[in-house]
């Protein structure tokens, strides 16, 4: 995906069943809750077998199981995917630590109507406690609580999964088979493996835990991102493909064989496999890696085979900004100017600072001689921070190579669904829907109700992606949430729109809390060139470390 998030270690919701796959016997009805599972607190004695050392893993562990209980006894729980990539884009810790208040509201986002969290208490014996809030009543349920030796960790929440389960209305597992596990050694080096602070010690717990469960796949596929960050794509091509195809998780396997086979450059049998996992279950991923890997066996220039899969891409999963760019991207390699200009703009639309949409479009548009605006495209390329290194001084009418995006993802997430989704723009006038939308953001932002504001924010910068005024308000709604880097985005979009004083104070600000003093006293600096007295301007060039300039500095003379 475009988002540059940092990579946390989120494995409170590391359900063994990857991507939300569950027993197939184990059928979820339409009415189902949907429960996000949070990690549980552990409180371990230092006499207790393991020592202190359990606090590290028991805790992820618990909640690990009860999603797979929860799973198998037909509830749906929200997916490893979902937890990892909505903490990554929230910038929120995975921890016990959080309040309800920030659980439910990330539960709110996931489309979870149950949240469920506890704790671990670990001495003599393990005592597991499970505490339910129904997030459509704000009911919290009745304690489910179990108790046995640590060895029984598995029986134990089992028992406490019954008693979730039971409060949601679920009696009986009915005809699913309750899920099987490895002896408790090879789990708990799992678990480690999981939670551990550097690739070279994941890679060594995990080798562990598959050594005392060869061809386990949940070990399997926790492995394959392991070896294929190292660029190891031979080993995690291995991984991914000893999983077995009964397994729950052969699909999940099975994407990540292809995205193997593609970063080893076999494209024929990466083009062979998606058609296959396609022809069973269709998704937007998969159509949009046969772009991918079309373009990647040179078939661009003059050819509608990319442009094809890309467009069903889009059809299958809309508003999608990876998509759109790349329908837009291949619609320029392939020499259709008015189409690729219509999908970049509809990506930029989406995701304003998708600084390689601006390259393509400015190539797009010196092609067709429009020399100005492909200048504008250009600048906000480099505002973004595309690599200097790869822009051109002047528009050209060359088109950058390898940009298409390949999804890493296999079936869309509700956390995607956070991108407006206003209407069609030909139905309607753009400026005035857009303004109501502006209209609404600012109320919502003054009542600091930043889920309803970035909602009505992102559809006015949907109708009028070139206003500034959506920009500087999504990037302090991103600054006081503290994700710094989509407001340092944010605020450099609006100044590419229109430069204010107050959106050069408003990235200064952001990038003063990086850490970026020096980047933070230039925007002071030039907040004061375009108003020389502006206080919040000079304040932010106090906290920089800068000298605020004397009026006479500015050309002025006579009194203060």
């Amino acid at each position: 995906m475009t988002h540059r998030l940092p990579a946390a270690a989120i494995v409170a919701c590391l359900a063994w069943p990857a991507g939300g796959a569950r027993p197939a016997s184990a059928q979820v009805p339409p009415s189902a809750p949907r429960v996000l599972v949070m990690p549980f607190g552990a409180a371990v004695d230092a006499q207790a077998p393991g020592g202190a050392g359990a606090a590290l893993w028991v805790g992820h562990a618990v909640s690990m199981v009860l999603v797979e209980q929860l799973s198998a006894r037909g509830l749906s729980t929200i997916s490893r995917d979902e937890c990892t990539r909505a903490f990554d884009r929230l910038q929120l810790p995975m921890s016990s630590t959080l309040t309800r208040a920030t659980m439910m509201r990330v539960a709110e986002l996931l489309g979870a109507s149950e949240v469920v969290f506890g704790d671990v208490t670990v001495g003599s014996r393990l005592s597991v406690r499970a505490r339910t809030i129904r997030l459509t009543a704000g009911v919290l349920q009745q304690d489910v609580v179990g108790e046995g030796a640590l060895d029984d960790l598995f029986a134990v929440v089992d028992q406490v999964g019954a008693g979730v389960a039971a409060g949601l209305g679920v009696t009986s597992r009915g005809a699913a088979k309750p899920p099987t596990y490895p002896s408790l050694e090879a789990f708990q080096n799992y678990v480690k493996g999981l939670v551990a602070a550097t690739p070279a010690a994941q890679q060594r717990l995990l080798e562990n835990a598959l050594k005392l469960a060869p061809r386990d796949p949940r070990v399997l596929l926790a492995l394959w991102p392991v070896y294929t960050a190292q660029g190891a794509h031979d080993k995690a091509l291995g991984a991914a493909s000893a999983v077995p195809r009964d397994s729950p998780l052969s699909r999940q396997a099975r994407f990540e064989v292809i995205q193997s086979l593609i970063s080893l450059g076999r494209l024929d049998g990466a083009f062979q496999e998606l058609n296959a996992l396609y022809s069973e279950h269709r998704a937007a991923t998969l159509s949009n890696a046969l772009g991918v890997v079309q373009l990647r066996r040179g078939h661009s220039a003059a050819s509608s085979a990319p442009v094809a899969y890309f467009g069903r891409a889009v059809k299958e999963d809309p508003g999608n900004p990876d998509y759109l760019f790349n329908l837009g991207y291949a619609s320029a390699l392939a020499g259709d100017k008015d189409a690729a200009l219509l999908w970049l703009r509809e990506a930029v639309r989406y995701d304003a600072a998708n600084g390689d949409a601006h390259v393509v479009m400015s190539a797009v548009l010196a092609s067709a001689g429009r020399s100005v605006e492909a200048q504008r495209e250009l600048d906000l390329a480099r505002l973004l921070g595309v690599q200097a290194g790869s822009l051109p001084v002047t528009p050209t009418d060359k088109i950058p190579a390898d940009l298409a995006r390949l999804s890493t993802d296999l079936d869309p997430l509700p956390i995607d669904r956070l991108s407006a989704t206003g209407g069609s723009p030909a139905q309607r006038d753009q400026l005035e829907t857009a303004a109501f939308h502006l209209q609404q953001g600012r109320r919502e932002f003054d009542a600091k109700n930043d889920r309803d504001a970035t909602n009505s924010l992102r559809r006015a910068i949907y109708l009028a992606p070139y206003e500034a005024e959506p920009h500087v308000l999504l990037g302090r709604i991103y600054q006081r949430s503290g994700r710094l880097p989509d407001a340092v985005d944010e605020f450099k979009v609006a100044l590419w729109c229109r430069e204010t004083a107050a959106a050069r104070v408003a990235l200064g600000e952001a990038l003063l809390e990086t850490g970026d003093k020096e980047g933070a006293r230039r925007e002071a600096e030039r907040a004061l060139v375009l108003d020389r007295d502006s206080a919040a301007a000079k304040a932010l060039l106090k906290k920089a470390g800068g000298m605020v300039p004397s009026r006479q500095s500015h050309g002025r003379s006579g009194p203060a």
